[in-house]
């Protein structure tokens, strides 16, 4: 199945419809936009944390499952976050409790994404974030953790790449080392946009792709086969409609790449 390509919905991204299978919007922004077509759903609440005990209950449920027939997304989709109970987002989310230990963090989060997994009736993925040292982010950006997340509750995986590099930057790994730890075989889904330096470290800001971005998608394509990519840019429509057509081009080129590599695969069966 060939990788279908997203943008993230904005005040502009209806004027670039016409390049994409589909808008991504979250839920708190459901009631601004026009659903007019294909959409998926990604998150469900502002400032929200995987770290409170029971933070996905009957209630949850039943609101997602309205907002999934709402976008009739095929998956839905939401942050692998936070280290702390309470949080609030300036510039990056902050902790407005406690930083938790990396075990409680792991067993909370793993029983709610263990519970969406349970309950909905359709694929669930988790994203990886991008690591900044202010207490939110401990523990979760660590590709040991996302990846015993993944295989423990058995969802799938959405891989942005800007919180891929900024973590990558932080934690001492390339780029490529720290995506090569993570199950890139549960990847369902990858965002795309581009971090820029600020104060010696990345920092994810959904900037304009620059030329390791697209060779970063590239390499990730070469390695999983998503079912999507979703353009994270929301700042200006012609340098939009231009990263479109770039990421259009690369998923194009990945698509005949796979099919020739299956035909060598069955023609080496039949041989």
């Amino acid at each position: 199945m060939k990788t279908q390509l997203g943008v993230k919905w904005s005040t502009i991204s209806d004027e670039v419809a016409d390049l994409v299978d589909f808008q991504e919007v979250a839920g708190w922004d459901l009631d601004r936009c026009e659903l007019c077509g294909p959409f998926l759903l990604h998150n469900l609440d502002i400032d929200f944390s995987l770290a409170v005990p029971e933070v996905l209950d009957g209630a949850w449920l039943e609101r997602c499952r309205k907002a999934l027939e709402r976008t009739q997304s095929p998956w839905f989709s939401l942050h692998l976050g936070f280290s702390a109970e309470d949080v609030r987002f300036d510039g990056h989310m902050l902790p407005s409790s406690p930083v938790l230990g990396r075990d409680v963090c792991f067993e909370r989060m793993a029983n709610a994404v263990g519970f969406a997994v349970q309950h909905l009736d359709l694929p669930v993925l988790i994203e990886n974030l991008d690591y900044c040292p202010e207490g939110t982010y401990e523990h979760i950006c660590e590709p040991r953790f996302i990846s015993e997340i993944v295989e423990s509750t058995g969802c799938r995986m959405l891989l942005d790449l800007a919180h891929l590099q900024v973590s990558a930057d932080w934690l001492g790994y390339s780029a490529e080392e720290y995506a090569s730890l993570l199950p890139l075989d549960r990847v369902s889904e990858v965002h795309l946009s581009s971090p820029r330096t600020l104060d010696k470290h990345l920092d994810d800001g959904h900037f304009e792709l620059l030329e390791r971005d697209f060779r970063l998608l590239s390499w990730v394509l070469e390695r999983c086969t998503p079912k999507a990519v979703v353009l994270e840019y929301t700042r200006d429509r012609q340098s939009l409609g231009k990263q479109l057509r770039e990421i259009r081009s690369i998923l194009d080129h990945n698509a005949v790449r796979v099919g020739e590599l299956r035909r060598e695969d069955n023609s080496d069966r039949a041989g």
